[in-house]
């Protein structure tokens, strides 16, 4: 006898929501966690770097970060700092240019553009070192979603709203996208590490080698795809030509007859 799994599957979730609760969870974290690494840059290090820059101002240390806001909107090379205090301005203009950074000011604008260097390899290794550390938190998010979902599972079944059978199917559907779900939370974060590291990347975890072949075939994937549809593209326009080429070939034969 051939058991149809999308029957099974489809038989679960009729019968129980615990998987299809947890899976709906599993790919929202998946989703929250891609999104959450859109805005780190690798500019971030240059960023960093003048956020923690401490200035002794009235006597006391004060961070750059406490006295404006930092940002870099065009060019990583580029720091914008925007004082909040208009009367900090030149203090905080005179010593980033003690600190050898050059800098310019224009009068009554409370902001200061920096020229920066490129990220330097340690700053760019703090960066990649971050998204590892979100990376397994998110995996671990996963896990806990599992075990709650598990207890759920077991809690049921003790009071008898769901048999054994549907909690064994249930529980083995939701070990299966556990598997799935974390395996792409890690892929994502890898090739995040990877853009920003660039030449210094280099692979730290474990898995990040057997990581590194699924994200390579899927850009061998991903670009045969793009490869067919340019061609696809190409014929389409190629026929439409040939056949308005014909209709203007009969419209003239039509006209000379």
């Amino acid at each position: 006898m051939v058991i149809n799994m999308e029957d099974v599957n489809n038989n679960i979730n009729n019968t129980e929501g615990y998987s299809p609760e947890a899976i709906s969870n599993f790919e929202l974290a998946i989703e929250e966690f891609a999104e959450s690494l859109l805005a780190i840059k690798s500019e971030d290090a240059n960023i960093s770097v003048f956020r923690s820059l401490q200035i002794i101002m009235n006597g006391r240390k004060r961070r750059i970060g406490d006295l404006g806001n930092v940002e870099s909107p065009d060019d990583p090379m580029k720091i914008q700092l925007m004082i909040y205090n208009k009367e900090h301005v030149q203090e905080v203009l005179d010593y980033i240019r003690a600190s050898g950074f050059p800098a310019k000011n224009e009068e009554g604008s409370q902001f200061i553009h920096i020229r920066v260097p490129k990220p330097s390899r340690m700053q760019l290794e703090e960066i990649g070192d971050d998204i590892a550390r979100r990376t397994n938190s998110v995996c671990t998010r996963l896990t806990k979603m599992k075990t709650n979902t598990g207890l759920r599972i077991r809690a049921a079944m003790e009071k008898e709203f769901i048999d054994q059978r549907i909690a064994n199917l249930a529980t083995k559907r939701i070990n299966d996208n556990l598997d799935r779900c974390t395996q792409e939370v890690r892929i994502i974060g890898l090739m995040k590490r990877k853009k920003i590291l660039g030449s210094f990347f280099k692979t730290v975890e474990r898995d990040d080698n057997d990581l590194l072949k699924i994200i390579n075939k899927r850009v061998k994937l991903e670009q045969k795809r793009i490869e067919n549809q340019n061609q696809m593209k190409i014929q389409s326009e190629a026929l439409a030509k040939q056949q308005e080429e014909t209709k203007e070939i009969i419209h003239e034969d039509v006209v000379a007859g």
